[in-house]
């Protein structure tokens, strides 16, 4: 009899850990149909795009549950098979190089950095009086060819500031360029700065929506070579400060189970209209790259992931320095989950070869900065 009992909580749970199992998947499933399905056609679906490698890393469990710790071992093609189909998505969010990355400068080399400013330490004046001073420093030591600063701050009185000149002195830049799209207050705008050690032609600010901009700015390299670059800071998920401490919370402690769940299906509207708004800009940026004369390079924050239908559209054909020399998930954005790689850096592969990549942490900003290293190939 208790034989019989036990045999039959086993069939019983089993059965329960299959239908989970299969719950992992479709889930799976739907994040691999994201990057293709429009968020303005089809709601909601953007939001699996956030929850892509725990997708992958539940149905990587699976597979080896049913393959040691049950006697139904063929169940693990279940998942199996699925993340086989899924390759192309998972090659696009982990990124499995072990060889060496090469940040050393020489002729026909190019580094490019781009970083999400969050200010320049204006949000932490007059606390840390010295905060501007240790970015600039940061983004000296850094030697860059090319910068692109998202949230970078000028009084709106003038764009030649102190700021952006100690900067062009300390990195050796001899081009500056600022495109406004928000104001901090009523005495500074916030935008994107770009610096560059090569002139800067042909700059543009391409409006994709209110307060967004795609900047093109011609950089004339040695060797009568020209490149396109686009820097780009896309809508965000609207997040308040007070939005982001509390899902920082909400997995540190217990709470309040129907007030969690009635803020998570606002978060939820919050994130779908988002990737609404960033799809329309994504759509508009693309047409623009893609008449480019030049080989072109794309950076910038996007604020969203891979996976996503933004990045998907705004990557095209182009490479992902991150995929091509990094490791692991990546993560850019430096708080809320591990798993937002949500600054990028791409670029023509027939023109630019990635030697190095890397995006190291560091605590003057909610993001850390993105770098890649660059053989130029050339247009022979």
């Amino acid at each position: 009899m208790k034989e019989k009992k036990r045999s039959f909580f086993r069939r019983f749970f089993s059965r329960i850990v299959l239908l989970v199992n299969f719950g992992a998947i479709l889930w799976l499933v739907l994040c691999a149909i994201a990057p293709n399905a429009h968020p303005l056609h089809v709601d909601y679906i953007a939001i699996f795009s956030l929850t892509t490698p725990y997708a992958v890393i539940v149905n990587l469990a699976f597979v080896f549950f049913w393959l040691f710790f049950s006697s139904r071992k063929l169940r693990a093609f279940y998942s199996l098979i699925t993340l086989v189909g899924c390759y192309q998505l998972i090659t696009t969010v982990f990124a499995f190089n072990l060889e060496s990355n090469d940040f050393a400068t020489k002729e026909n080399r190019l580094k490019v950095m781009t970083w999400n400013a969050h200010g320049m330490g204006i949000f932490n004046k007059p606390k840390d009086k010295e905060f501007d001073k240790k970015m600039v420093s940061f983004i000296a030591n850094i030697d860059a060819d090319v910068v692109c600063l998202p949230e970078f701050p000028i009084p709106k009185t003038t764009i030649e500031t102190p700021l952006a000149e100690k900067i062009s002195e300390a990195g050796k830049y001899k081009d500056y360029r600022f495109q406004a799209d928000n104001t901090l207050g009523k005495y500074i705008f916030l935008g994107t700065a770009v610096f560059s050690r090569y002139p800067i032609h042909n700059f543009k600010a391409h409006k994709l929506a209110d307060f967004i901009y795609l900047l093109q700015g011609d950089v004339s390299l040695p060797h009568n070579d020209t490149l396109r670059f686009f820097f780009v800071h896309l809508n965000t998920f609207g997040l308040s400060d007070y939005d982001k401490a509390y899902l920082e919370e909400i997995g540190k402690k217990d709470s309040d189970l129907k007030k969690d769940l009635k803020r998570t299906s606002t978060y939820i509207g919050k994130f779908n209209f988002a990737f609404a708004r960033r799809a329309r800009e994504a759509d508009a940026a693309r047409e623009i790259i893609n008449k480019s004369p030049y080989p072109v390079v794309v950076c910038g924050d996007l604020n969203d992931l891979p996976g996503s239908y933004t990045y998907t559209t705004i990557k095209g054909e182009l490479k992902d320095a991150f995929l091509e020399k990094g490791f692991g998930i990546g993560r850019t954005y430096n708080q809320l989950a591990p798993t937002l790689r949500i600054d990028h850096m791409l670029y023509d592969g027939d023109y630019l070869n990635c030697l190095g990549y890397k995006s190291p942490y560091t605590s003057l900003s909610d993001h850390n900065p993105v770098i890649a290293n660059f053989e130029i190939i050339g247009t022979d």
